[in-house]
């Protein structure tokens, strides 16, 4: 059984810019880092992203290691350029 992946290259303009979805978990909660809500029309729902993804890497970096804040410390460090690999 083969494991479907999506490459999200996610880019904005300004910094103020939302990207638009809201994970859940990380290493200190003991489950996978996880998109939880993807806002319609936003940044993230143009580039594919669905509810319940499960977030493998941010940049090059896997989150196997990262707990919740560090993942988003990653998401907030990648500037306007923010690429997703996802299952």
């Amino acid at each position: 059984m083969s494991v479907l992946t999506l490459e999200a290259k996610l880019e904005r303009t300004e910094s103020s810019t939302p990207w638009g979805f809201r994970m859940q978990g990380g290493k200190d909660f003991s489950s996978p880092l996880t998109i939880q809500k993807v806002n319609p029309g936003s940044l993230a729902a143009k580039c594919g992203l669905q509810v319940g993804d499960i977030i493998l890497k941010i940049g090059s970096a896997s989150t196997d290691h990262l707990r919740h804040k560090e993942a988003q410390t990653s998401i907030i460090n990648s500037g306007n350029h923010l690429d997703l690999l996802l299952q």
